[in-house]
């Protein structure tokens, strides 16, 4: 392998140039967990008893909520979470919402007791089962919930040191023969990330996934734009030359990103094929290809690679690159066979002017989608509920959603 990274810098060239549109609208990446220090929960994982049939709705109005949301109520232990997330599908279901897609995986690990992930170091120092209580609240008031996780974002080199070795991504970071192929530092972001090419880690993240649906009566499995996380070859041109692909090398990173994405749908419907399988891609549809390798026509269009798509639309109706209406028209024409739902950028009422300016803009957008599509989705819910603008956007578009 060290001969092979010789070449690395002849292999810089074979990176596919991009032509398209900046990336625009991603939200920025915490490169520290919120909240230091936790210990693995060795609680033992309970099946359930019986095949669960999943609940989902044919009209999807869904909120996510992020880890950033989820850590503040956690580090006070599991009672206090319990009735912090009571309260937040409360909320929710009083918007109208009636499905979430809520963090359970973002760095490498679990916020549940798992034999393949480490317990997250983002809820304190008391480990509990916090997708248990997350699924249990939800489904008090009919609410679908969709365990949404990042499958090849890690940990910080200091949290990776302090994990047991009992986990396969400790064991890969500390053997020197898959170090820096299997799991690599991306200095921008400030963690580590894991290799699509690689099987191994396919299976684990797949793996991972069927761990989920077999342990807890989730009604989907949901993964975000979070692929590759450079289009630099030194992430992973050793690996390509050593499978020596007959692919050039952005169409070998684009089938890594479809066998990935087809293993986890795999291993959802191999435990429960009532729990749908999603993916909420950047809603630039060339950003997908030239810079995160996720060929999304492909799911789009053919079998085995999701049940629904839901682009991050998170565009003004003025963006001058991809204004809102055009960009969903878009979508819906590329889209066939597979649920649409539109992401909103819920977010920009804080940000950008014509979200600032534009009272109601969010139900505007919420209704073009819903008569467009087979749903929307909202980024994200601190905002309804933690600014004076998100507030005065909640009641419009409760109006509209109930």
């Amino acid at each position: 392998m060290k001969k092979i990274r010789k070449l690395l810098p002849l292999l810089a060239a074979m990176v596919l140039s991009s032509c398209g549109t900046p990336i625009m609208d991603r939200p920025s990446l915490m490169n520290v967990s919120p909240v230091p220090s936790a210990v693995a929960a060795d609680e033992p994982i309970t099946a359930c008893d019986k095949l669960y049939q999943a609940l989902n709705y044919d009209e999807i109005k869904a909120m996510w909520i992020s880890y950033l949301e989820l850590a503040p109520i956690a580090a006070d232990g599991a009672e206090h979470f319990r009735d912090e997330f009571s309260d937040i599908c409360s909320n929710c279901c009083e918007m109208g919402i009636n499905t979430l897609f809520v963090h359970v995986r973002t760095f490498g690990d679990s916020f549940y007791p798992s034999e393949l992930y480490p317990y997250t170091k983002a809820f304190g120092d008391a480990p509990f089962d916090a997708l248990g209580i997350m699924v249990e609240e939800a489904h008090k008031r009919q609410l679908s919930i969709h365990a949404w996780i990042n499958p090849l974002r890690c940990e910080t080199g200091e949290v990776l040191d302090s994990l047991s070795d009992e986990f396969l991504i400790k064991k890969w970071y500390d053997d020197p023969q898959k170090y820096n192929e299997y799991i690599m530092y991306v200095e921008d972001t400030g963690h580590y990330w894991l290799d699509p090419a690689l099987p191994e880690i396919r299976r684990l993240i797949a793996d991972g996934a069927a761990e989920i649906v077999k342990n807890y009566e989730v009604d989907g499995v949901h993964i975000d734009d979070y692929f590759y996380p450079t289009t630099e070859a030194w992430f992973d041109a050793g690996v390509y030359v050593e499978q020596g692909s007959d692919l050039p090398f952005d169409k070998w990173r684009l089938e890594n990103c479809n066998k990935m994405v087809s293993e986890i749908y795999n291993s959802v419907k191999s435990i429960n094929s009532s729990v749908v399988f999603g993916i909420a891609p950047q809603g630039n549809i060339e950003n997908n290809y030239n810079y995160m390798f996720a060929d999304v026509k492909k799911w789009c269009t053919e079998e085995g690679y999701c049940d629904y798509i839901c682009p991050q639309i998170y565009f003004g109706y003025e963006n001058p690159y991809k204004p809102y209406a055009e960009t969903v028209k878009v979508w819906c024409d590329m889209c066939s066979g597979k649920k649409l739902l539109i992401g909103i950028g819920a977010y920009k009422v804080d940000t950008e002017d014509e979200f600032i300016n534009s009272k109601g803009i969010i139900k505007k957008q919420a209704q073009l989608a819903l008569e467009s599509t087979n749903g929307a989705a909202l980024f994200s819910y601190k905002t309804f509920f933690g600014s004076d603008r998100g507030e005065e956007e909640r009641k419009y578009l409760a109006e509209y959603l109930k």
